[in-house]
């Protein structure tokens, strides 16, 4: 009996071990197969935008020069409308949702790099010699207050001024870029011309569409020193500086009151407004992927009459308008794929190149820039003449100190109180206490109230 049971224990186990060998083999098998035998692994990519540009990158560009790594890779593209677009994926990093990469414009860039759930550019193997050669304040942009980057710029959006050079002829008397440059290098120059605008063209040109524009250059300057510690730390001075600007330019009728971007704004920048902020993204019209940008200034719906009349001139205060930002969450399990991703588009100068040729973009790269200046790149907008020499110098200039998620708020505050001590309804004391009482009721972090002017 016992000779029996072990024999009849050792076929069992015979039995069980042909059991994972036979398993084994198939398994074996199936991966030496031919590929239509292959079990491949898909990799879900989320991106996330506000807009189709990246997705039309992606596919046009990225995806056909990168065929093996994003074979097995399958894009889900997750679109916010823009206005809710930051607190949407704040709450998304909060919910631990998956995203690979989402992107990021200027405005965002301060909340999103002080954001724990972004992964910073290290953990994904991108390192300080892949971003050498990009623009220093996109890096700026891109860092948290411990100067840690997170977010890659791929475009850089340094802002200048477009003017139009029919204007500039006909009542100003300057025929070269040149000697426009040195009239707007100041804001007592610029507020000059301004009031010289107004009296030769008896009102009929004004200097800028509205006051918020100029409001971009004060967001650079005061660029992360509104608070210092939690408290309002800029000065009355400060405050009475940037009030007496648009007060100034008030008095010599500067502004058309239009609002950016929007129907008005084309047809005056078309006609009757002299000079506007502007950036590389908005003076494309040399792209055919940007062919809306051209007919902003000359289709058929509009008179076209200043098109190919513009010039490109610095502003007195340097400032940022737009750029996109890539990021991933640390809870993305794509790092890999990611950082390829990341590095081509901010980094690798023979692929941001080629963007730069074929879609008129102004990349995040100085090497690829100092060669796109050098080419003097014929810009339709601007009577066939190069633009991306004066980008250059915009970008090279730019310096400001790392944005904090208080700034945007607390300069819209300030903007706040431009019109009525514009208008007289307030002295300047009166604006800087109505500025230092709202921006106390906002942030409850602000524990002095201010103290109220004797009236």
């Amino acid at each position: 009996m016992n000779h029996l049971r072990k024999c009849l224990l050792r076929a069992v186990s015979m039995a069980a071990s042909m059991t994972i060998v036979i398993a084994w083999l198939t398994v074996s098998l199936t991966a030496c197969g031919d590929d239509s035998e292959k079990q491949i692994k898909k990799v879900n990519l989320r991106i996330m935008s506000w807009n189709g540009d990246f997705r039309e990158l992606m596919e046009t560009y990225y995806i056909p020069r990168h065929q093996k790594l994003m074979q097995n890779v399958e894009i889900e593209w997750v679109t916010d409308e823009i206005n809710s677009y930051r607190d949407s994926v704040a709450r998304r990093l909060s919910d631990g949702e998956h995203i690979d990469i989402f992107l990021g414009n200027n405005e965002m860039a301060p909340f999103f790099a002080a954001n724990e759930k972004v992964a910073p550019l290290s953990q994904l193997g991108i390192t300080e010699a892949d971003l050498s050669d990009q623009y220093r304040f996109t890096r700026t942009l891109g860092s948290d207050s411990s100067g840690v980057q997170k977010g890659s710029a791929m475009d850089c959006e340094p802002g200048v001024l477009l003017y139009r050079s029919d204007y500039a002829e006909r009542y100003l008397g300057i025929t070269h870029q040149d000697e426009m440059q040195e009239k707007l290098s100041s804001w007592d120059s610029f507020i000059a011309m301004a009031r010289t605008l107004n009296e030769q063209s008896e009102g009929k040109v004004r200097m800028l569409p509205n006051s918020a524009e100029l409001w971009k250059s004060v967001n650079c300057a005061m660029s992360g020193l509104w608070l210092t510690d939690g408290q309002l730390s800029v000065s009355d001075d400060t405050v009475a500086h940037w009030l007496d600007i648009v007060k100034e330019l008030y008095e010599v009728n500067a502004f058309a009151d239009v609002k950016s971007l929007e129907d008005d704004w084309y047809s005056a920048v078309d006609s009757g407004v002299f000079c506007f902020y502007a950036a590389p993204w908005l003076c494309r019209s040399g792209s055919p992927a940007n062919a809306d940008i051209t007919t902003v200034f000359s289709s058929a719906r509009r008179s076209g009459v200043s098109f190919g009349k513009f010039k490109t001139s610095l502003a007195p205060d340097g400032f940022v308008y737009g750029g996109t930002w890539l990021y991933c969450p640390q809870n993305s399990e794509n790092k890999g794929i990611v950082a390829e991703i990341i590095r081509s588009f901010t980094c690798d100068e023979a692929f941001m190149k080629m963007l730069a040729l074929a879609e008129v973009r102004y990349v995040n790269n100085s090497k690829v820039c100092n060669e796109l200046a050098a080419l003097q790149i014929p810009n339709p907008l601007f009577d066939g003449l190069d633009a991306f020499s004066v980008y250059n110098s915009a970008a090279r200039s730019l310096e400001f100190a790392p944005p904090t998620i208080y700034d945007n708020s607390v300069s819209s505050l300030l903007y706040n109180q431009t019109k009525a001590y514009a208008k007289g309804e307030t002295t300047v004391s009166e604006a800087a206490y109505n500025f230092r009482l709202n921006v106390w009721k906002k942030y409850e972090e602000i524990t002095s109230e201010p103290l109220k002017p004797a009236y």
